[in-house]
Order: structure tokens, then C-alpha cells, then sequence
């Protein structure tokens, strides 16, 4: 264990595709942990009783979805170890479906993110008229679940900041992070319900992360 002033926060970026779209957050933590272990990092654990290696999600990537720029900060006790070498570390004893990109020191603190960028493949594109208009209303009012496990009238159209249709893909930039963010499954849920729309298979991938000015988050 180094002192507080020597660790060094490292932020790592990372995809998480394929099957392991389907390994839930705490699985996924899990799995992180063991693979910084094996790559013989020198990361910072937690203090206490129940020590754990110090894994900082930006904004946790929902079950069955794929992401393409996911981020975790973590903390090395090794002030000069070189950054540059982690990704290669880190896919040597990774598994398949998660790749790492890229590590560098964090630009900005986690809570500016804003955004998040995502891309939605349909079979079909033949209702994607009606799901503008639907999405060009002044308000669209449903159902979300809150923390507590209760359910809150919730207003997705504020929550939307882009959309766009593209052969069979629908493309949205939504708010993300601590200031509230939108889950494209319940702008997908709430049109099929109150269309009266036939629920349609799709495939969801985050492909970015973005801040308060839509420059890619780092």
C-alpha cells in the first residue's frame, strides 16, 4: 500500500461486447477486479476491513447493452508507472469481449458527464415515421422506476437532446450521469405502449460518452 499522495488516479477505457453484454454490473466488477489482479497492476485498495481493489464506474452500462467507450478510474500506488503499457497488460489475461483501449490521468471528474451516444438496430425501419413523430412531441409522459423501487411520472422528451434515423438504425444523444439520465429501452417501451405499436427486437450500443459541451469525455 502506498501513501495518499503518492497513488495516482488512471482513468482506462474499455469495450464490452458480444456475450458479455449479458454479465451484470456486479458480475462485471467482479470480473474487472480479477483481471487488474492477474495483470499484476499496482492498484490502490480500499482501506477497512473488507479491503477491495478502488474501481470507479463512469456510468454504469445496462444489462444486454454493448458499449464501445466505457470508462473506469482506478488508482495505482506507482506514481511513475507508465500508462501507456495498461491496455496491453490489462488484454493479456482479459477475456473475450472486453477489450481495453487506451489509459490516461482523468481530464475531468466523472460527474461531468452529460451525455451518452447511442445507436438502436431494428430488423424493420417501417414505423421509424411514426416513432419522429412520436419523439417530436412537446412532452411524452411514462412510467420510470426510482431508486426505491417505486415508480415516478417522467417527462423523456427534455432528456433527449438528438435523434436520428439511418437505414435500420435509430441514433440518440440522451442525458447521462448524476444530473439524471434516460435509458433508450424506456423511450422504446413507452412508444411501442402508447402507439399501440407492435414491440420490435432491437440491439442497443453505446458508442460515447459525452460532457455538458458534447466533446468526448476523458
Amino acid at each position: 500500500m502506498g501513501r495518499a499522495s503518492a497513488l495516482k488516479n488512471v482513468r482506462i477505457f474499455y469495450t464490452k461486447t458480444d456475450r458479455m453484454k449479458f454479465v451484470s454490473h456486479l458480475d462485471m466488477n467482479r470480473l474487472m477486479s480479477r483481471i487488474i489482479m492477474r495483470a499484476d497492476i499496482p492498484v490502490w485498495y480500499t482501506e477497512g476491513f473488507n479491503q477491495r481493489i478502488y474501481i470507479n464506474y463512469a456510468v454504469p452500462l445496462s444489462l444486454g447493452f454493448e458499449g464501445l467507450y466505457e470508462i473506469i478510474d482506478i488508482r495505482l500506488t506507482d506514481d511513475n508507472y507508465p500508462l501507456d503499457t495498461l491496455p496491453q497488460r490489462l488484454n493479456g489475461v482479459s477475456v473475450p469481449g472486453i477489450e481495453f483501449i487506451r489509459a490516461a490521468e482523468p481530464c475531468l471528474p466523472t460527474k461531468d458527464i452529460c451525455f451518452a451516444g447511442y445507436r438502436l438496430q431494428f430488423d424493420s425501419a417501417e414505423f421509424f415515421p411514426e416513432l419522429e413523430k412520436f419523439l417530436s412531441q412537446k412532452s411524452v409522459t411514462c412510467q420510470k422506476r426510482d431508486k426505491r423501487g417505486g415508480t415516478k411520472d417522467f417527462d423523456i422528451i427534455p432528456n433527449i437532446k438528438s435523434f436520428e434515423f439511418t437505414g435500420n438504425t435509430a441514433q440518440f444523444i440522451l442525458a447521462a450521469g448524476n444530473n439524471g439520465s434516460l435509458n433508450p429501452s424506456l423511450i422504446m417501451s413507452a412508444f411501442f405502449e402508447q402507439t399501440k405499436t407492435p414491440p420490435a427486437y432491437f440491439t442497443v450500443t453505446r458508442y460515447m460518452l459525452y460532457d455538458g459541451a458534447m466533446n468526448e469525455f476523458n
